[in-house]
């Protein structure tokens, strides 16, 4: 199963806010906005061992909502997880739980894991009713009455399996209500460490010999363990040890007068005896059998030679984070041939799903390592038991062909508290649709930097490399350039409202500069029907783009186009390259001589317009 969506309430620097799912989730966000607050969150309601403290309760919650919580809801159930939460799994197949934790004046907390149930409208079909008729009295006045032993003792479960009976029976008839259940989840207290998914935090400053070391909350020891669990069932020298030290421990532990037990440890006993005589006590030294496994807990380790072996936890910060993503990769491949070689379904199971929670992955990597690391991070989430989540300020792990998997983390204020905005919508929907996706994808390649625009204080729209060049280096000229504000190429200006369809449902602050481009009044005599409808389609385009931008950004347009305006030779143009032309050209341009429509637009772009 995975994450379908998450709801955080009073964590953190979180008043309230919902995080729908992906199989990898980039949290995006300035410093102190709240995105670590974000995973902590889900570490919090999947890790049973995480206790709330009381300075992580919200600080703007009202007195009366004391309370702390984190709802998770869960799709993609496997055979054994629906089984396991069978009476939880809604008729869409998913499930929904939450963990509360209530903080009273005295600094008390209470932590409870609860499950949301379906609930018939009918007051006895309910289970948690299912204990005021055990009566026979009181069922004999429902429909139940046919679906219990006609004698007998009737008992709680009795009344809960004619409940589900009759559901089943007549489900299309009954009007259901999804509730909180008010006892524990699957009726127990703590139940996370048994059933819930593996919860697996990397923060941001990790040592590899927290992750290397031989226990069972580390990545090697769980490593180790499914080896040694491994070895234990098929490899016969392992059970032969096991074989022997079963026959030296039976040895150890004989009686005292057995022929075989050793002479010393039978005089050790004695010895003792004698100088406790007057307690009237016997002595007897017993052997206590030894898990055969723990013979890793006493020396193992990972070394690496990349031509001096040493330790790994020796070796540049770089490797070591690559040794933790290698781990993490492992047990999610071991995990899942541990689920493989079992077959069938038990009534309740330790969950087969991992969730992998990522702080700022680009730490210590160069950017082609980046790049592979966000590659490898993708092929592990689309795995069908592993999910990722990743907190980053890298371009390299945004990837806006698939815009849903981003998050923009925000905290406009202390007392709003952190906000999430994602995109949900389809923004290639229309006729065109697939023309509009294949010029968005081509365009990353034309493109590749552009994941920074979700970065930006303003990000400007411009139509291609000639002002993506141009418009910073002038800015700097004008004094008015800022590193937060980013210029992005969009490739054409056919492509800048898919740009902008991205940017309004982010809720980016932006402009966009394209040329007028206008038709020639009259119509060159040389220019064929196909080349007028294109000319005409991209004067057309001027209306389209306004109407795209509507409020939510503002438009520079450039007449009649970027080189009339700016005084930059065709000639050269052609010659040297738009881009490189128009920077030869404004080279010697001081301030004071910037054409005015190119210096309103850079104002535009770069000041408080």
């Amino acid at each position: 199963m995975k994450i379908a969506s998450v709801t955080i309430h009073n964590f953190r620097s979180i008043r309230h806010c919902e995080l729908l799912c992906r199989d990898m989730l980039v949290l995006l966000g300035q410093n102190n906005h709240g995105k670590s607050n974000v995973i902590n969150a889900l570490d919090f309601a999947l890790n049973s061992s995480v206790k709330p403290d009381k300075n992580e309760l919200f600080a703007f919650a009202g007195h009366d909502d004391r309370t702390m919580w984190v709802e998770v809801s869960f799709d993609r159930l496997t055979e054994q997880e629906s089984t396991t939460w069978k009476k939880y799994v809604r008729a869409d197949g998913t499930f929904r739980f939450r963990k509360t934790a209530k903080f009273d004046d005295e600094g008390k907390i209470v932590v409870a894991y609860n499950g949301y149930v379906s609930e018939p409208e009918e007051e006895w079909l309910r289970a948690d009713n299912a204990g005021n008729y055990t009566k026979r009295d009181a069922v004999f006045e429902t429909p139940l009455s046919a679906l219990v032993p006609s004698s007998g003792r009737l008992s709680k479960a009795h009344i809960e399996e004619a409940q589900r009976q009759y559901i089943g029976d007549h489900r299309a008839d009954l009007v259901f209500h999804e509730a909180l259940e008010e006892g524990p989840l699957l009726g127990q207290k703590n139940v996370a460490a048994g059933v819930l998914p593996e919860f697996f935090l990397v923060p941001a400053v990790r040592d590899l010999s927290d992750e290397s070391k031989v226990k069972s909350t580390a990545l090697f020891g769980k490593l180790l363990t499914f080896a040694v669990t491994e070895m234990a069932s098929a490899d016969p020298r392992f059970r032969h040890i096991q074989e022997e030290l079963s026959k030296l421990i039976g040895v150890l532990n004989a009686a005292p007068d057995s022929n075989d037990r050793p002479k010393q440890l039978t005089d050790l006993e004695s010895s003792i005896e004698q100088e406790l005589s007057e307690w009237g006590v016997r002595v007897s030294v017993e052997v206590t059998p030894p898990d055969i496994s723990k013979i890793f807990e006493l020396g193992t380790d990972i070394h690496l030679d990349d031509g001096l072996k040493t330790l790994a936890e020796r070796k540049g910060h770089g490797l070591q984070r690559a040794v933790i993503f290698g781990l993490m990769k492992a047990w999610a491949k071991a995990m899942r041939g541990a689920t493989s070689a079992v077959g069938g379904t038990t009534a309740r199971k330790a969950s087969e799903s991992v969730v992998f929670a990522i702080e700022e992955p680009e730490l210590f990597l160069h950017p082609h390592a980046q790049r592979a690391l966000d590659t490898a991070l993708r092929v592990l989430a689309r795995s069908d038991n592993s999910q990722v989540l990743i907190c980053s300020h890298s371009t390299h792990f945004v990837n806006l062909d698939d815009y849903r998997g981003v998050a923009l983390i925000r905290k406009a204020s202390a007392e709003e508290g952190t906000t999430l905005v994602q995109c949900t919508e389809d923004l290639f929907e229309g006729q065109d649709d697939s023309d509009r996706k294949h010029r968005f994808h081509m365009a990353a390649w034309v493109n590749p930097d552009r994941g920074e625009m979700l970065f930006a204080r303003r990000v400007a729209f411009v139509e291609g490399e000639t002002e993506k060049s141009a418009f910073p280096y002038l800015a700097k000229k004008m004094g008015c350039h800022s590193e937060d504000v980013s210029v992005i190429d969009c490739g054409s200006k056919h492509n800048i409202p898919l740009y902008v369809a991205i940017a309004k449902a982010f809720r980016l602050k932006f402009v966009v500069v394209h040329d007028e481009d206008p038709l020639p009044d009259p119509i060159p005599e040389d220019w064929g029907e196909d080349k007028t409808r294109e000319k005409r389609r991209t004067f057309e385009l001027n209306a389209e783009i306004r109407t795209t931008v509507g409020e939510s950004g503002s438009v520079a347009v450039l007449r009649p186009d970027f080189e009339r305006c700016s005084g930059v030779s065709r000639t050269q143009a052609k010659r040297k390259g738009k881009a490189l032309a128009a920077l030869d050209y404004f080279d010697s341009v001081t301030s004071d001589n910037i054409p005015e429509h190119i210096g309103d637009a850079i104002r535009m772009v770069y000041g408080d317009a």
